[in-house]
């Protein structure tokens, strides 16, 4: 499993693991009344599959690549890969995310923009309030083998807000552009 075919096994781990998560997203969203439909839908957690199978293979090989140039784990060689990591594998995770799901809804290029852009700051926020630490933990003490494993254990806890995020049911966030429906909320509840 983490020999052979840890490739297989990084693509579809990243790929169940995002199901996880929303998994426990659509159950919370059901529980609090965000879902009127079925308590699960098949196809949203089928979207969230495609997306997390299709970072496995970037996982795998950006963490064997850092691992050859910085073998050690000092100090200063940890902090550059969660520099990578956050600067460079952050933003190019959260871009397949967004144009993969996007893609399977059949959303347009412009409609998936317009949702990555106003979506953008605050998952990379996040990101950055989840990421260093758990990467100085797999940096620091993982070997490289089981570095994608971890990842997507820890991706699983935070793609249930991921997945919230991206099926927000219309909640409006303060940085996204107002649109006819969200205006017309907030002025029937400031004259309330």
């Amino acid at each position: 499993m983490f020999g052979k075919y840890l490739l297989l096994t990084n693509v579809l781990g990243s790929g169940v693991l995002m199901v996880v998560g929303d998994v426990i997203a659509q159950e919370y969203e059901y529980r609090h009344g965000l879902r009127q439909q079925d308590r699960y839908d098949g196809a949203r957690m089928y979207r969230m599959f495609v997306a997390g199978a299709l970072q496995g293979p970037l996982h795998h090989y950006v963490y064997k690549w850092m691992d050859r140039a910085m073998p050690h784990p000092t100090f200063i060689n940890i902090m550059k890969k969660i520099l990578i990591d956050q600067l460079f594998m952050s933003p190019a995770c959260i871009v397949i995310f967004f144009y993969s799901i996007c893609y399977l809804e059949r959303q347009t290029l412009q409609e998936t923009n317009d949702e990555l852009i106003s979506k953008f700051p605050y998952i990379y926020l996040l990101d950055w309030l989840t990421w260093p630490a758990a990467q100085y933990i797999n940096f620091r003490y993982l070997d490289t083998k089981y570095r994608v494993a971890f990842v997507n254990v820890c991706t699983a806890v935070y793609n249930v807000l991921m997945s919230y995020i991206k099926h927000d049911f219309g909640i409006h966030l303060p940085l996204e552009p107002k649109t006819a429906v969200t205006t017309e909320v907030s002025t029937t509840a400031s004259k309330t």
